[in-house]
């Protein structure tokens, strides 16, 4: 069955998600081109026991970029001392600092379009085929040069054109999916916050699928690892100062807390209950988040690739947005579909060998 697939690369780990396309009711005629319905977001399980693998890659035998954690395929596995990792390399894009892998220097770019590389054939394991359209998600205050990078580095290891799509845009369309969003609200507060820094987003929604940005800014110092390091008064004290920098934020657009119609979490470390209680107390408004907040960015970037029309069942039912009993996760114990004759996953990017710039002063 034809599938969208949505990639979030984040700093620390990957997720992924897919809408399959729906078959039109029995006795309904079939639509239109183009107005293919879609069913909703499913997560996908990308490692053995767990949705999400680490942003994390090593060199199979072959020398192909494969997850660090995970299975690789064909029984690959690309484990091993540090030296033979590669990880760090999102916010490293735009910059002229390589990221080194088995000895060798590889712009960050590159690293990138290989872990959307081996989640695409992952994906291609299960399904037996391709998906029709590739979401990625990616730091939502990239420009055009960062963007522009990862583009080329996607079309040299021939997976198309896939859409790119700001983090925090992903999460409001996941919430605009799931019919969320609080009626006529008029700016949203969207806070990722994961193992590696915390994220904050001011947006505001349109019609579905339609956002305009206000601003959005990242923090390192803001993390999920040093939230895990804390005790648990230290703990209060880092999601204290992350709620005092969103309503920093927020201030310096001229805009007061009560502005603010809802606050919408994602990232690995967004579900910490102190941190709603917190943001409660700081935001008159409700404080939102979608079931398992390391796949929120994820659905909502294969969520931004169906049509935005999307008609209603026959029998009036609306059918399920966001991930629900009905919409597992995609597991490889799921019987897979037969796939096309001699298919192959897509190939793995080549290591791309560049001269390490000298150090600056």
């Amino acid at each position: 069955m034809p599938y969208l697939l949505g990639i979030e690369i984040g700093e620390t780990t990957v997720a992924a998600a897919m809408c399959r396309r729906s078959s039109p009711p029995h006795g309904r005629a079939p639509q239109a081109a183009g107005e293919a319905a879609w069913g909703p977001a499913e997560p996908v399980t990308l490692a053995a026991s767990a949705p999400v693998v680490a942003t994390s890659l090593g060199l199979s035998p072959g020398g192909d970029l494969v997850a660090a954690e995970g299975t690789a395929g064909a029984g690959q596995h690309a484990s091993g001392p540090a030296a033979q990792r590669a990880s760090g390399f999102v916010h490293r894009i735009g910059g002229d600092i390589a990221v080194h892998l088995a000895g060798e220097a590889v712009r960050p770019e590159t690293l990138m379009a290989g872990m959307v590389g081996w989640v695409a054939g992952r994906l291609w394991q299960l399904q037996g085929k391709a998906p029709e359209r590739i979401a990625v998600a990616h730091p939502t205050g990239w420009g055009p040069y960062r963007l522009g990078l990862v583009r080329t580095a996607l079309d040299e290891i021939g997976l198309g054109d896939p859409a790119l799509v700001p983090r925090a845009g992903a999460v409001v369309t996941g919430f605009q999916a799931a019919g969320r969003l609080p009626a006529g609200a008029a700016v949203l507060l969207v806070l990722r916050l994961d193992g590696a820094g915390l994220e904050v987003s001011l947006i505001q929604p349109h019609a579905p699928g339609q956002y305009e940005f206000i601003t959005s800014a990242w923090w390192a110092d803001l993390a999920g690892s040093v939230l895990d390091a804390a005790d648990p008064a230290g703990q209060r004290a880092v999601l204290r100062a992350a709620v005092d920098l969103a309503a920093r934020t927020a201030g310096a657009c001229a805009l007061a807390p009560a502005d603010v119609s809802a606050v919408l979490l994602a990232g690995s470390a967004a579900g910490h209950p102190l941190f709603a209680d917190l943001l409660a107390q700081a935001f008159p408004a409700p404080v939102l988040q979608l079931g398992d907040p390391r796949l929120t960015v994820a659905c909502g970037a294969a969520l931004a690739l169906r049509p935005r029309s999307r008609p209603e069942p026959a029998d009036g039912r609306a059918l399920p947005e966001y991930p629900t009993a009905e919409a597992p996760l995609v597991t490889a114990t799921e019987p897979l579909p037969p796939g096309p004759v001699g298919a192959m996953p897509p190939p793995r990017p080549p290591v791309r060998v560049i001269e390490a710039p000298a150090a600056r002063r």
